[in-house]
């Protein structure tokens, strides 16, 4: 069997780029950045109020309380009329453009209107340069602002919509094609007759396909039969990734590695080292890549994500294609008899100056219940067999980092 690092460095050396394409902006966000955004304009592109207040000279307030004429008063969007000069001051809001001959800003709750007058009365000193955000003080016109490889998020979106990159360069997003076996599988929406079960696969691989930002394609469940996988495996052809949940263990019928094979499909490897999920297929039939994952859900979700995501997310040109990894202080024992990887369901919580994590009751790759109330996973190497409440663990975060939300465990 393989390593799980060995079967991942072939999973990722395999996957092509896929090109690129132009989106608007509206639509780019989940989509990977296909080139380096440049800045157009100095940031901000000139000196501005960083408060509310009045604009003035640092040296006419340096023995206070003092007087000054309020000369003007200028909003954000306003350019200025005029510099302020010895004794003047101007009433300026926050994001203004701060005229010219003025040195700071001092902020409206130090100062006092006088009456009868356009006058303000300034309280407190300030010092030359406070509270003003000097032109280019956060990035100058042609540095690079977003990075290619990035996914866009909301902050991305910002920063395109603020250089005015609103048809940003984006990879193609891969179509992948999701099937399930199994002559004991029936659709969710059916009541399963007695030793049936309802298909959570089929779901479950597709949400995680368009998370990692694919074009989804279901093909449906198809019973243990030569002709129906045949069928369903040469429309899947068609995709970029073509994911199959279920019969590629050993047993009698198990007929997708058979049918891939006849199909004309090559594989990588067959076998990792990695629990849940040692049976698992790696292979190309043209332009198609082939997942054939394990049929039990919790198997199907952990190989997915350990390899089909990082696949998809390199076919993109994604910077950083795996889950974020953390070291965990363990609230409970976990123990690996399985002499592989071993990739336990966890809940991580900050608990303290302490990032913890409690195992989660599971009854084994069946059991998708506990795999759900879990938000990372413990890797206990394979000659790893037993970890102690109190000792430290690798954790692979699924989703991002969750506070603990009560669920029984």
């Amino acid at each position: 069997m393989l390593a799980v690092e060995e079967a991942l460095a072939i999973v990722l050396q395999e996957a092509p780029p896929l090109g690129e394409e132009p989106v608007d902006l509206e639509d780019a966000v989940g989509r990977v950045l296909a080139q380096d955004v440049h800045g157009d304009a100095d940031r901000p592109p000139f000196d501005r109020a960083a408060m509310d207040g009045y604009a003035l000279r640092a040296e006419d307030v340096r023995r206070v309380p003092v007087a000054l004429e309020v000369v003007d008063e200028l909003r954000a969007g306003q350019w200025p009329q005029r510099a302020i000069e010895a004794g003047e001051a101007v009433r300026i809001m926050t994001g203004a453009v701060v005229p010219g001959g003025a040195s700071a800003i001092q902020q409206l709750e130090r100062t006092s209107p006088v009456r009868g007058g356009r006058r303000v009365e300034i309280l407190a000193p300030v010092k030359a340069g406070a509270n003003i955000a000097r032109r280019g003080s956060e990035g100058r016109a042609g540095e690079v602002v977003l990075s290619r490889g990035r996914p866009i998020d909301a902050a991305a979106a910002a920063v395109l919509a603020a250089t005015g990159c609103v048809r940003p360069l984006v990879a193609r997003r891969p179509l992948v094609s999701v099937l399930v076996t199994g002559d004991e599988v029936v659709d969710a929406m059916q009541a399963p007759e007695p030793g049936q079960v309802r298909n959570s696969n089929g779901p479950a691989l597709l949400a995680l396909a368009r998370q990692a930002g694919a074009v989804t394609r279901f093909l449906g469940v198809v019973p243990d039969r030569d002709d129906a996988i045949t069928a369903a495996l040469a429309v899947g052809f068609a995709s970029d990734v073509l994911v199959v949940s279920g019969g590629v263990s050993a047993g009698d019928y198990d007929l997708v590695e058979p049918a891939l094979i006849a199909a004309g499909a090559s594989f990588f490897f067959t076998q990792v080292a990695i629990k849940p999920g040692a049976p698992l297929v790696f292979g190309r039939r043209g332009g198609t890549l082939v997942f054939g994952l394990p049929g039990n859900p919790v198997s199907a979700l952990v190989t997915f994500e350990l390899f089909v995501r990082p696949c998809l997310l390199r076919m993109q040109g994604a910077r950083v294609v795996t889950r974020p990894r953390v070291v965990v202080e363990l609230l409970g024992s976990l123990s690996n008899r399985s002499g592989r990887t071993c990739h336990l369901p966890v809940r991580v919580r900050l608990q303290g100056e302490r990032l913890v994590a409690e195992p989660v009751r599971s009854m084994g790759s069946a059991d998708v219940v506990a795999h759900a109330r879990a938000n990372a996973l413990v890797v206990l190497a394979a000659d790893r067999s037993q970890a102690a409440a109190g000792e430290s663990a690798e954790a692979v975060l699924l989703g991002g980092f969750l506070e603990d939300d009560g669920a029984p465990s």
